[in-house]
């Protein structure tokens, strides 16, 4: 039985396990023949639906159409292609998948078959086999939404809200910059706000006043608010340049330190994403800006092109649509040099120069039909300057153009009515014909327009109407100034005024000019002046010296509408000062003209405000007099009551007897004479 028990050597080494640790060769072996990796993400894997539902018979050959399909795309793993079947109808379910050997090959795959049109009834609906992952674990049920805490916003217009009506402009001056309300006659101005180094190098404000953007070395940031708190920011490193649309939705950045290919980048003003990016100029001599120009709406962008003109949707960013077409494309003109948007219409003018045997032309399209709506043939051309009505209705065109010897060049306006039933043109021509327009503007409110001529440094001012009159529609001269000290035209917002401008050389003179009276209201000189701009409302001017253009008496003035000079202010290193501008009106035509016609009774009440504060620290000082007044009256009221009321002590303390009655006193008068100093002199007889 012992015998039984017992067991051989080596018998217990047999039922042990293999420990493959315990074997000095394993490690050789997996050396040589390595695990493979077990990849268990699937995220080499696709999903492709949208697959024409086939019988088994026809399975081989949708297998082949896939894998010619999706092999130029990338090495598709061994089996990797796998159309399943239902069991039930033996026909394919409709969707396949699809294995590549890596990650990169399936991302390829995906991004260039989702939405293949394999036939016009099947288009491939591609996903990777993880985001199906991802949708098979998405709850049945939603988790309840909790909503974020609200926090209210700031009002971007409160400004407009201002109890006196003020408007405020902003200041860069050295390293600051300040903003104030416009308070003419302050003997002391304050700024609403002052920051140092709010912004590198400029400010820009938005069209309707809302945003003010300061340039950052690594982009723009936009301040609004009462609070002036930081509102977006747009990451575009080295920006240079910046142009809002006019409805404040979207803002245009460019910079020559990011790659060419997108060195101008459309953004969206209030989610701050990046719309698209487009290639543009290293350098900004090499390009005119702003480089896209905005319809009037915000609708529409637009950029010159190489024979054509890009014009966009930036709802989409796309070129838009060509018309009655699916098809976008740009508006194809060969030789274009210029054009420009209506500021008040989906309209283009633009120009071509004469080309071979074909002339020059300026031609107004509609956008974005293309259709054309006038077309004027230029002869002998030398250079166009297209320039808009502020209400589009009227187009200025001025032609420089060749003499027959081609030695000198003299100007000529084309006119275009553009709200005429045919569009009618008249041409202007100056006298005599070699007469050099140096300055051209249109009244912002009105029909009349103004231009400046001559050689210097006496120039001639002419001003013209295009008002139609007894149902003829004709330009006509309303006035000449000659030998004026003026190379620039600055008219009011509000029409009327015109400010005559003589900067650079001719030293800084200023005229105001009322086109309704036909009078100089006011004259006076802004010595080096570099800078003229009016404020929203036409009421006030501000001339500027900055020491971007002269190193010496930098600073600013402020103006009234009728050239009075209210205030002079010297700021070291004065870069410039913005207005900030105001929302268009929400006042109908007919409104605005029944408020022009009864100024007078809407501007007593400002009139008085700006005389309050003119007289503040006369008003203020007055003001303590009185204080003090009736604070002294008040203590000879108190005293007298004290008096009063203290008689009886006085009269028991006389022992009965009544010492109030002045007639019982008598009042002595007494002189002394001292002599503070005497002196001898002899008098001759």
């Amino acid at each position: 039985m012992a015998e039984a028990e017992a067991h051989t050597p080596g018998a217990e080494e047999e039922d042990e396990p293999y420990l493959p640790e315990d074997d000095d060769t394993d490690g050789e072996l997996e050396a040589q023949f390595p695990m493979p990796k077990f990849n268990d993400t699937l995220d080499n894997a696709l999903v492709v639906d949208g697959l024409p539902i086939v019988p088994k018979d026809k399975l081989e050959k949708l297998q082949k159409v896939l894998e010619k399909l999706y092999s130029q795309l990338g090495t598709i793993a061994e089996d990797g292609i796998m159309i399943p079947m239902d069991e039930n109808t033996q026909m394919s379910k409709g969707f396949a998948f699809v294995e590549y050997q890596t990650k990169a090959q399936a991302d390829v795959a995906l991004a260039k078959t989702n939405g293949y049109k394999l036939d016009k009834n099947h288009t491939f609906v591609v996903t990777s086999f993880n985001q199906v992952n991802e949708y098979l674990a998405t709850p049945d049920e939603a988790p309840p939404i909790v909503p974020p805490e609200y926090q209210e916003k700031e009002d971007l217009i409160a400004w407009l809200s201002d109890d006196k009506a003020r408007d405020q402009y902003v200041l860069r001056w050295a390293d600051n910059t300040e903003i104030f309300w416009n308070e003419p006659g302050a003997e002391k101005l304050e700024p609403e706000i002052s920051k140092r180094g709010w912004t590198d190098t400029y400010v820009v404000w938005s069209p309707r006043g809302r945003y003010l953007a300061c340039f950052h070395r690594l982009g723009i940031i936009l301040y609004g608010g009462p609070s002036w708190k930081k509102l977006m920011k747009y990451g575009h490193e080295g920006v240079k340049l910046l142009d809002f649309s006019p409805c404040e939705r979207f803002v245009v950045t460019w910079s020559p330190m990011t790659e060419q290919s997108k060195s101008v980048i459309v953004w969206n003003i209030s989610t701050g994403a990046q719309l698209r990016a487009f290639p543009g100029p290293k350098e900004l001599n090499q390009m005119s800006w702003p480089i896209f120009r905005w319809s009037h709406d915000g609708e529409y962008l637009a950029r010159l092109g190489e024979d054509c003109i890009h014009c966009y949707e930036s709802s989409t960013m796309k070129l838009i649509r060509e018309n009655k077409s699916e098809k976008r494309v740009s508006v194809r003109v060969d030789g274009v040099r210029d054009f420009a948007w209506c500021p008040a219409d989906n309209r283009i003018a633009y120009w071509v120069p004469e080309l071979g045997n074909s002339p020059a032309r300026v031609t107004v399209i509609e956008m974005p039909s293309r259709e054309e709506i006038r077309q004027k043939n230029l002869f002998n051309l030398h250079d166009v300057r297209l320039s808009w009505h502020p209400q589009g209705d009227f187009l200025g065109v001025k032609v420089d153009r060749h003499t027959k010897t081609k030695k000198t060049i003299y100007t000529t306006f084309e006119l275009f009515r553009v709200r005429d039933r045919n569009v009618a043109i008249e041409v202007l021509e100056l006298e005599p014909k070699e007469t050099r327009i140096i300055a051209f503007a249109w009244e912002p409110k009105g029909v009349r327009f103004a231009l400046i001529s001559g050689e210097g440094p006496k120039y001639d001012v002419r001003i013209y109407t295009m008002e139609t009159t007894k149902g003829t529609s004709k330009v006509r001269l309303v006035t000449k100034l000659e030998r004026r000290a003026a190379n620039t035209l600055y008219w009011s917002p509000q029409g009327q005024v015109l400010l005559l401008a003589g900067l650079d050389k001719l030293g800084g003179e200023l005229e105001w000019y009322n086109c309704n009276e036909e009078q100089t209201m006011g004259q006076d000189e802004h010595f080096m002046c570099t800078d003229v701009e009016w404020d929203p409302t036409g009421r006030y001017v501000a001339t500027g010296v900055s020491h971007w253009r002269h190193q010496s008496e930098n600073g600013y003035s402020l103006w009234s509408s009728q050239g009075k000079l209210l205030g002079r202010y010297l700021k070291d290193k004065f870069y410039q000062l913005m207005w900030r501008p105001r929302p268009p009106s929400l006042l109908t035509e007919e409104e605005e003209r029944d408020v022009r016609k009864n100024l007078r009774d809407f501007s007593k009440r400002y009139e008085a405000e700006d005389l309050r504060i003119k007289h503040a620290d006369e008003i203020a000082r007055l003001e303590e007099r009185k204080r003090m007044k009736d604070d002294f009256y008040a203590l000879v009221a108190a005293k007298r009551d004290k008096w009063r009321a203290a008689q009886p002590e006085r009269v028991a303390l006389r022992n009965g007897q009544q010492s109030d009655t002045e007639d019982d006193y008598t009042t002595v008068e007494e002189v002394d004479e001292i002599v503070i100093s005497s002196e001898e002199e002899k008098v001759a007889s």
